[in-house]
């Protein structure tokens, strides 16, 4: 094995540590509530409250973790071959790297020519191109220096599930922190009786599996707080049509002239279903039913009929063609695991 192999493993050894802290949390909370609460702590004649207090824990519990599972195996979605650069096409790219001018036509034209639905741009006005995965960025799409790959409308990298947040679990990612926040909720107003008993009695008389109640009451409220500010907070970005990082740099869109954090806000109630679906039982459900595709976007400036499109904004294209869906296709990544095969570069920006 070869250093480089061995400082590959131990960076992806690192990198699950989070992952790892969080499943032995769970693992202890399910012991600490089941086990020492409503086993050993609960009388052994209130069996109407032992069985409510662990069926109603089994339905919270449940619906977090599948949440939090759904978050953490979704593979990545990649962009579709057709924003590839070939080899060609990249090497006249660079070459033209000293004329922004004559790169930005290039690239332009192979939009034009492929019918890309590109409409972001970057620092000013270019075109967003990927030099480590050699390709056009699609709207909403960003290179993970972590993963190594671009990914379709990527939020950030949550090292607390090992994975990108994007367009391919951001539902999945929402719901667990909402169920993660019920879940505390419930255990720590199901522990609240028990915790006040602790201090009631005796410290020299109470039996060890009590201490894991005590810690249970304090961990719960403490998660509680921190998932409900941060589910909170995303729902709020779900509702706004934003990205974490575009919460933080708004998108520049052709033609429009300046960033705007409003640049894909079609409704509150479109901007959810965006994300959650059109079918109302299924909001609650880590499945995936959302209608976009990560690839066309529909945007704020262009959501009116016949409002012009922002391709024919572009100078010097405003005879281009109009811009048709493309097929969902996505690239198959170089290694088995979904990440790209090659070394975490810096992360780009724009």
């Amino acid at each position: 094995m070869t250093m480089s192999e061995c400082l590959k493993r131990v960076y992806c050894f690192v990198k699950t540590l989070p992952l790892i802290f969080i499943i032995i949390l769970i693992g202890w909370s399910y012991y600490a509530f089941v086990v020492a609460l409503c086993i050993n702590s609960v009388p052994a004649e209130k069996v109407g409250e032992k069985v409510a207090l662990i069926i109603f824990y089994h339905v919270f519990f449940g619906m977090f973790v599948w949440s939090y599972i759904q978050t953490i195996i979704a593979r990545p979605i990649i962009p579709p071959k057709e924003f590839l650069l070939s080899n060609a096409e990249f090497l006249e790219h660079q070459s033209n790297s000293e004329e922004p001018s004559r790169q930005r036509d290039q690239l332009l034209r192979i939009i034009a020519d492929k019918h890309l639905p590109v409409f972001t741009r970057g620092m000013q006005n270019s075109i967003r191109v990927c030099q480590i995965c050699q390709l056009i960025k699609p709207d909403r799409a960003h290179h993970c220096a972590t993963c190594g790959i671009c990914l379709l409308k990527m939020d950030h990298h949550c090292p607390w599930v090992n994975n990108c947040v994007g367009y391919h679990n951001y539902k999945y990612f929402v719901l667990f922190l909402l169920y993660g926040a019920l879940y505390c909720c419930y255990t720590g107003s199901g522990s609240a009786k028990y915790f006040v008993d602790f201090w009631m009695e005796g410290v020299s008389d109470i039996q060890a599996f009590r201490f894991h109640v005590l810690f249970l009451f304090f961990a719960a409220w403490m998660f509680c707080i921190s998932l409900l500010a941060l589910g909170g907070y995303h729902l709020h970005l779900a509702m706004s049509n934003l990205t974490t990082l575009e919460s933080f740099r708004a998108p520049v869109l052709a033609g429009t002239g300046g960033p705007d954090k409003r640049a894909y806000n079609v409704g509150a109630a479109r901007n959810f279903c965006q994300v959650f679906g059109n079918t109302c039982y299924l909001w609650f459900l880590p499945v995936r039913n959302w209608q976009t595709d990560g690839i066309n976007w529909q945007h704020r400036a262009s959501y009116s009929p016949g409002q012009q499109s922002y391709a024919s904004m572009e100078s010097g294209h405003a005879n281009s063609p109009s811009r048709t869906p493309i097929e969902k296709q996505q690239l198959v990544p170089t290694s088995t695991s979904g990440r790209a095969d090659q070394v975490w570069p810096e992360s780009e920006t724009q």
